[in-house]
């Protein structure tokens, strides 16, 4: 795990110069761009903002996210190819690095926190391209809300995201919600374009068991769900019954 302090003020200045915000300020865009200015192809996902004053942001905020890429080579790979003001924001000098365990045992319970964006992919290509997202909330054959609740939903999304990735999710608790515009890059056309679609953000909380070793390291490696580069989908964990916070 890597931790990254941008200056707050300036990537706010830098992502409104650039025309990196959509309408709500969510920053899941600008900090695509700014890891990827500094990173390129090595540029770490999953990764999640940890606004100030929240105990994983601290007092100015952090960016959070695995990677298998050590920091020296990423900040070797900054120095050589990177973005000047890219790397400046990421104040790569203070970075800090975590070792994770390479693999929690079956068996081994740990407490959660992840930022969702809970959608599904409909009308899809043979190949896997192509289709429309909608809201896991949204009934995708009458186009009405569940019956379920949407936490009750969006729990049920998750928890077969963590079946699917050898984990079982014993308690889940939706703590936040809201619907947020989210800044990304169409390449499907010819050319490419931005687009801010309006999708649901949610914040999720709980305690999983791991069912599965290789596939739960999988999973946590690679995050939960869409825009995995953007901000969403990486798993803090902490141990039983601390959730983290």
């Amino acid at each position: 795990m890597h931790a990254f302090q941008p200056d707050v003020g300036q990537l706010m200045r830098f992502a409104t110069r650039e025309r990196l915000l959509p309408p709500g300020a969510d920053l899941g865009y600008a900090l695509h761009s700014t890891l990827t200015g500094a990173f390129g192809e090595l540029a770490p996902k999953p990764f999640v903002w940890c606004a100030p004053g929240t105990r994983s942001g601290g007092a100015g905020g952090r960016v959070l996210c695995y990677s298998h890429i050590p920091m020296k080579e990423l900040q070797a790979q900054a120095a050589s190819f990177g973005q000047p003001g890219c790397t400046a924001l990421l104040d790569l000098e203070t970075a800090a690095t975590k070792t994770m365990p390479d693999a929690f045992a079956s068996g081994t319970r740990l407490g959660f926190r992840v930022r969702l964006r809970p959608v599904l992919r409909t009308g899809r290509n043979r190949d896997g391209s192509g289709g429309q997202e909608r809201d896991a909330y949204i009934d995708g054959t009458s186009g009405s809300e569940h019956e379920l609740g949407r936490a009750a939903c969006y729990l049920s999304w998750l928890e077969a995201r963590f079946l699917a990735g050898g984990a079982r999710m014993e308690q889940g608790s939706l703590d936040s919600f809201t619907l947020t515009r989210l800044m990304t890059r169409d390449r499907s056309g010819e050319k490419s374009r931005r687009n801010a679609p309006t999708g649901p953000d949610a914040l999720a909380s709980g305690i999983l068991a791991v069912t599965d070793s290789e596939r739960f390291a999988a999973l946590l490696a690679r995050g939960i769900g869409r825009f995995r580069a953007f901000g969403f989908g990486m798993m803090l964990l902490a141990p039983p019954p601390n959730v983290v916070r």
